[in-house]
C-alpha cells in the first residue's frame, strides 16, 4: 500500500500561526486566572472585615506586560509600603499567619480605643504622643494618665476631656471650657498590653492553589476557541 502525503500551504506559515494561537491562548488564560485569584482574595479580605482599602491593595501584574507569550506569568500580591517593607503586604501576612506581636525592649503596645480622634486626613488614629502634644498642634495639651486594671499586664491611658457642642467629638478640657460649665469626662484613650495575638483571618494559599489547578483547562479552552475562530476565518 502506498500513501501519498502532502501539505497544503506553507508549512512555516502554518506552524507560525499555531504558535501565535498558542501564545494568545496562554496569555489570555493566565490573565483570566490571575484576575480570578485577585477577585477571590479581595473578597476574602472584605469578608474578614478588614476593609475595602486593604482589599483594593491586592494587585495583579502580568509578565510580560505587553504582547503575548508562551511564558506569560501572573503575580497576585498585596502592595508593600515604600522601600518594599510594611504596607498592605505586612498586614495581610499578620492576618494570614496569626502573628504574635510584641514591642521590643519589654515595652507596651498602645492600642487606641474609639475615643482617640483621627489624624489629619482621617486615615489613622492619633498616637499617645499626638494626644499629649500642645493644642495648637492638634493635641490635648496634657499628659495621659496611667490606670492599672485587674488583668495582669494590661494598663489604661486615660485623659479628661469635654464633648464638642455637637456631642460627637472630644475636646481638650481647658480651663475656659470647664469655667463655661462643660462637663469633664475621663475617657480611656489607649489600652496598654505586652503582646497581641492576631487572629488568622486569611488563607491565600488555598485560593492560589485552586486557581493554579484550573489554569491548564483554561489554556485548552482559550486555545480551542482561537483555533476554531482561526479555521472559520479561513
Amino acid at each position: 500500500m502506498k500513501l501519498d502525503v502532502r501539505i497544503d500551504g506553507d508549512l512555516a506559515k502554518i506552524l507560525a500561526g499555531e504558535v501565535r494561537i498558542a501564545e494568545a491562548a496562554v496569555t489570555a488564560a493566565v490573565r483570566k486566572t490571575g484576575e480570578g485569584l485577585k477577585s477571590d482574595l479581595r473578597s476574602q479580605v472584605m469578608g474578614a472585615g478588614l476593609g475595602r482599602r486593604l482589599a483594593n491593595a491586592v494587585r495583579l501584574n502580568i509578565y510580560p506586560n505587553r504582547g503575548e507569550s508562551l511564558s506569560t506569568a501572573a503575580w497576585v500580591f498585596a502592595r508593600p509600603g515604600k522601600g518594599g517593607r510594611g504596607g498592605a503586604a505586612d498586614i495581610v501576612a499578620v492576618f494570614e499567619e496569626g502573628t504574635l506581636i510584641r514591642r521590643s525592649g519589654g515595652r507596651y503596645l498602645a492600642i487606641p480605643t474609639e475615643n482617640v480622634p483621627m489624624k489629619a486626613g482621617g486615615r489613622r488614629r492619633m498616637t499617645p504622643d499626638d494626644i499629649q502634644s500642645a493644642t495648637k498642634f492638634g493635641g490635648f495639651g496634657r499628659d495621659l494618665e496611667l490606670v492599672p486594671t485587674n488583668r495582669p499586664g494590661v494598663l489604661l491611658l486615660v485623659l479628661p476631656v469635654v464633648r464638642a457642642t455637637s456631642g460627637k467629638r472630644l475636646r481638650p478640657a481647658t480651663a475656659r471650657r470647664v469655667k463655661a460649665g462643660r462637663i469633664v469626662e475621663w475617657m480611656t484613650m489607649f489600652i496598654l498590653v505586652r503582646q497581641v495575638q492576631m487572629p488568622r483571618l486569611l488563607d491565600w494559599r488555598g485560593p492560589a492553589e485552586a486557581w493554579a489547578g484550573r489554569l491548564p483547562d483554561q489554556v485548552v479552552k482559550e486555545w480551542e476557541a482561537r483555533d476554531t475562530a482561526n479555521r472559520n476565518g479561513q
